[in-house]
């Protein structure tokens, strides 16, 4: 383990896939287009959205199905490396996620990666009718998410951890005001822009390493004052 010790979270869809499969995978199998519009204009909140999606997927539908689609989804191509990076380091490696097992599951361990730990929701399957469940549900987190990657990566740590996130959505902003070190793209880093919060660019996972290799060899890891500080009023507060 590094001194200080690093834990590293990234999010799923969009960062180490290619694209949102979250969205993908109900436009594909239920009715995507009549629901989006919905929660983009605040109708919906982020779950009533993912029940509503779960409900529309047609009923000929299978689990096998959706994981067999799963399967054919492009991830970052520069993932798996990431991944042996971080082991060779002694990093600590988890995904948190806003999306479902059923499609997380089967792309990390077609990637090599099924070991890793993850948190997401579950979309569970009964006599053809699919239902989701948030295990991470916060009613307090004013995030846009079902379940709270805050309280994800907090609960995965200890107090002196220094923390790197790695997202590009709406659902990675909590957990990315708690980051020490933050790599962002598309929404999440116009976030970071808005709130004038410091974090790395990137594209691809070879981004990611590169910048990360570079902070450990020249021991340039360094705390945020601001998430340490957030860290600890929720430690304080569990």
């Amino acid at each position: 383990m590094l001194k200080p010790p690093v834990y590293i979270f990234t999010d799923f869809d969009g960062t180490i896939t290619r694209e949102d499969l979250g969205d993908k995978v109900f436009d594909v199998f239920g009715k995507f287009n009549e629901y989006y519009p919905r929660l983009t204009s605040g109708e919906l909140t982020v779950p009533e959205y993912w029940r509503l999606l779960a409900a529309s997927i047609t009923s000929e539908t299978t689990p096998e199905m959706l994981r067999s689609w799963a399967n054919e989804q492009p991830a970052d191509e520069h993932f798996r490396g990431f991944v042996q990076f971080c082991h060779e380091k002694n990093i600590p490696l988890t995904v948190v996620s806003d999306g479902f097992d059923v499609y997380i599951d089967a792309v990390l361990e077609r990637e090599g990666a099924g070991e890793l730990p993850r948190f997401c929701n579950q979309l569970l399957y009964d006599n053809g009718v699919f239902t989701p469940f948030f295990p991470g549900r916060d009613e307090s987190c004013t995030c846009f998410c079902a379940s709270c990657k805050r309280n994800s990566v907090l609960r995965s740590i200890p107090p002196e951890a220094l923390v790197i996130y790695i997202g590009d959505g709406y659902s990675d902003f909590c957990a990315a005001d708690h980051a020490d070190i933050i790599f962002a793209k598309k929404a999440l880093a116009a976030y970071c822009n808005r709130k004038r919060l410091p974090h790395y660019p990137f594209s691809t996972f070879a981004d990611v390493q590169t910048i990360v290799a570079q902070l450990v060899e020249r021991r340039r890891l360094k705390y945020r004052h601001q998430a340490t500080l957030r860290r600890k009023e929720a430690f304080e507060t569990e």
